[in-house]
């Protein structure tokens, strides 16, 4: 699984860097040239959405999204057990739902091209499922790593 996480974790950065590239071509042309890239804006928007929503999947792995844990941690352990799985449980069917209506998204927009890159929505709106299913797996293996450990504490 860290395999992955570090594979997803270098798309990030050539993402974010391809990202950077193209905007600062864009500040260069429109002020030392006076022409402009007609690619920035669209291509800039839609590696933003990818970025994003890969970046959201390797915060699920390292369990790094903000929670408020007062409650959680005023609890018995058995009870925290029990909200922390009820929690995963809730976020699995969100994200079950995220790559299920994402599919049927895609399956609308494929024939659709962008305007200026001339390329299928297809690829764009493919963020979607792909970061939804790997958070659902991550998540669902957070899950059974959190019951596991309580059945062997350390």
């Amino acid at each position: 699984m860290s395999y992955l996480i570090r594979l997803v974790e270098v798309v990030v950065i050539v993402l974010m860097g391809t990202i950077t590239a193209v905007v600062i071509a864009e500040v260069f042309l429109r002020g030392l040239a006076g022409t402009s890239l007609i690619i920035t804006d669209e291509l800039s928007r839609y590696l933003m959405i990818w970025t994003a929503l890969l970046a959201a999947a390797v915060v699920v792995y390292e369990d790094g999204h903000i929670r408020t844990t007062v409650l959680t941690d005023a609890m018995p352990p058995r009870v925290a057990l029990i909200s922390y799985v009820v929690a995963d449980l809730i976020v699995l069917c969100f994200l079950f739902a995220v790559v299920f209506y994402s599919i049927v998204l895609i399956a609308a927009v494929r024939e659709q091209d962008t305007v200026t890159l001339g390329v299928s929505m297809l690829w764009f709106y493919a963020a979607l499922p792909v970061s939804g299913a790997l958070m659902f797996v991550l998540t669902a293996r957070a899950l059974v790593l959190r019951v596991l450990k309580y059945r062997r504490p350390e």
